[in-house]
């Protein structure tokens, strides 16, 4: 098996930007899978969907197109509004792009993969019906815990196949574990007979383990190395399950966005989650502030403070690891960057996410 680790990310800014600075080589990108936020608008001025459509376009012309993840948009969001809902509009937005870029060549290209739940409706299935009749795709299937049966859970991936002409080649597994902070023995077992269950059953193109242990909220300034528990987690059920399944994690972020809060700009202290072998070090900085209110500035310049420590770390990869270790790099006093929004942290933590799970050995992760 070809290992080919999956991340997944959320449709903000800051992974969006990441997403355009992968290697140019197909082998070395992994699976993203993308979940769209009710954030996304339509209306023209917008950055969103142009940053979207741009990482799809790239993706798509690397033969990797995105697994877009539609499952988080409410019903008045502005994709689900669109006529055909998000992925029939999003394939076009995609498609035009790629024909703009590539001509006649796009009539070749799959614009993007969708992601739908084992527990999709019928009207959903009917819609991945009607996207491969325009073009031929692959499809993921998303898992949600390990609480259904298994047998359940094949039938279910049965009548995915059934109702939308899927074959078992173009069909890839994800099985979901959401937010981890510990291996459990109980939760292995489990995963790994279900996994075991589905390949037996059904054969997928590929299946996937997906977790993630980035907390949800911040607390404190101390710079700490935590351990990643997915790792572990990931390595136990390959080994009961005879190493035939994909590591997948949700970047640097909560598996769980948060929900929106009041409308308006926010100021929040600098921070960076920075994934290590089997660890992730987490740094973060005060504001520095006159009168109760930030000081003008001093967002870059506690950023400058962080990034100037994680260069000092053994955990550092290097400059040329990834283009956010790049960037970090001249985040460092007199290196010429600064980075004082929340987009541009973690644009950069994720592109040195991307790169460690591409380039470092499975034992390595």
């Amino acid at each position: 098996m070809t290992f080919t680790p999956l991340v997944a990310l959320k449709s903000k800014k800051g992974e969006l930007d990441a997403l355009r600075h992968l290697p140019a080589i197909p082998a070395t990108r992994p699976a993203i899978l993308v979940e769209l936020l009710d954030s996304v608008g339509v209306a023209e001025g917008g950055q969103l969907l142009p940053g979207l459509t741009r990482a799809a376009v790239d993706a798509a012309a690397h033969d990797k197109p995105l697994w877009i993840d539609a499952h988080l948009l409410s019903a008045t969001s502005p994709l689900a509004r669109q006529p055909g809902g998000p992925f029939e509009f999003l394939d076009k937005q995609i498609g035009n792009a790629l024909h703009d870029e590539l001509g006649l060549l796009a009539l070749d290209v799959t614009a993007l993969i969708p992601v739908i739940a084992d527990s999709a409706t019928d009207d959903e299935l009917r819609t991945i019906s009607l996207l491969r009749q325009h073009r031929p795709r692959d499809v993921v299937v998303r898992v949600r815990g390990v609480a259904t049966p298994p047998a359940e859970v094949v039938d279910r991936l049965r009548r995915v196949v059934s109702r939308t002409g899927v074959e078992a080649g173009q069909l890839h597994a994800v099985l979901d574990l959401g937010f981890v902070e510990t291996v459990q023995p109980t939760q292995v077992t489990r995963a790994a007979r279900l996994i075991g269950t589905v390949l037996d059953a059904i054969g997928p193109s590929s299946t996937t383990l997906l977790a993630g242990s980035i907390p949800a909220g911040r607390n404190g300034f101390a710079t700490t190395a935590r351990h990643r528990p997915e790792v572990p987690l990931w390595h136990a059920v390959t080994e009961q399950t005879g190493g035939v399944v994909n590591y997948g994690d949700y970047g640097v972020v909560h598996p769980v966005p948060p929900k929106g809060g009041a409308p308006g700009p926010r100021t929040v202290n600098p921070y960076l989650y920075y994934t290590a072998p089997g660890s992730m070090v987490a740094l973060r900085r005060q504001l520095a502030r006159e009168d109760g209110k930030p000081v003008r500035g001093a967002a870059v310049e506690a950023f400058t403070a962080l990034a100037e420590e994680l260069l000092a770390r053994p955990e550092f990869a290097g400059r040329n690891f990834s283009w956010g270790d790049h960037e970090l790099t001249r985040c460092g006093r007199g290196g010429g960057r600064t980075a004082g929004t929340v987009p541009r942290w973690i644009a950069i933590a994720t592109s040195h996410h991307i790169g460690h799970v591409t380039r470092r050995a499975p034992s390595d992760l």
